[in-house]
């Protein structure tokens, strides 16, 4: 199954009449906030009474879905998943393509990139909070992760604000890799990714932070080893270690075992 091939009969199945007819309203009141799609994701944020993050995926044929309202953690299907489909079968071409975009991205010059984001700062008020944020040095760089993590542990940070503040940290990473800082850069992602997995523990919730989120800064961190042609071989073994402590880990959420052979295969 592709999303292409997905079906309003389908969304009928998913939820009752009057979860699906709430759906159709959300939808029509344009309180979907249009994300992106890739070959197995679709993300989006659906406004009612609250603000959701909503993630669809396809695997196996199979579709599965992650929301952070009550209902869902009840273990139902909420109408955001629903309004998040219904969306995307009227409407496919407002979501944003990613493996496209960057394709497309690939393909300006370094001036045509500058005038595209000096056109978003003025469109846009995050692009300019963006642009205007000081360099920070690696130290405070994590220093931000654990003070982000200490509040959503005390119950004094949603966990959407809290992704919000982790991608704002993932894009300084990438800042510092495009200088050519890979190392810093990696260290950044790994750090992320081992606080997220640590808290998660902590609190006894392995979804509180969106798969989409995790997935990202799993294959970042595997692409900076990659790249990084004065890798600290033993610093990354280190890290995989640490990584391996973590239940997602054990339980195969993520895969360690290829990047570790390369690794050794590179000693």
């Amino acid at each position: 199954m592709r999303f292409e091939e997905l079906q309003i009969q389908t969304l009928e199945r998913l939820g009752t009449p009057e979860a699906n007819e709430k759906a159709r309203e959300l939808v029509q009141e344009r309180q979907i906030l249009y994300g992106y799609k890739s070959a197995e994701r679709l993300h989006g944020v659906v406004q009612e009474e609250e603000s959701f993050p909503v993630e669809v995926r396809i695997k196996d044929d199979q579709l599965s879905f992650e929301c952070q309202c009550p209902q869902f953690e009840a273990g139902e299907n909420c109408l955001h998943v629903l309004a998040l489909l219904y969306a995307w079968i009227q409407q496919p071409n407002k979501f944003l393509d990613k493996a496209e975009l960057q394709d497309r991205l690939k393909k300006y010059s370094k001036k045509d990139l500058v005038d595209i984001i000096l056109e978003l700062a003025e469109r846009a008020p995050e692009a300019r909070a963006v642009l205007k944020e000081e360099e920070l040095g690696l130290d405070e760089i994590l220093e931000s992760v654990d003070a982000v993590v200490e509040e959503v542990a005390e119950g004094a940070l949603e966990v959407p604000e809290a992704e919000e503040r982790f991608r704002r940290t993932q894009a300084l990473a990438d800042r510092l890799a495009q200088s050519g800082r890979l190392a810093e850069a990696r260290t950044i992602y790994f750090y992320l990714l081992d606080n997220i997995l640590a808290l998660e523990e902590r609190l006894g919730k392995g979804s509180l932070f969106s798969a989409d989120l995790k997935d990202e800064l799993f294959e970042e961190y595997v692409q900076f080893i990659h790249e990084d042609r004065q890798l600290e071989k033993e610093l990354v073994q280190q890290e995989l270690e640490q990584l391996e402590s973590r239940a997602a880990i054990t339980q195969g959420e993520f895969n360690l075992q290829e990047i570790k052979q390369e690794l050794l295969g590179a000693a």
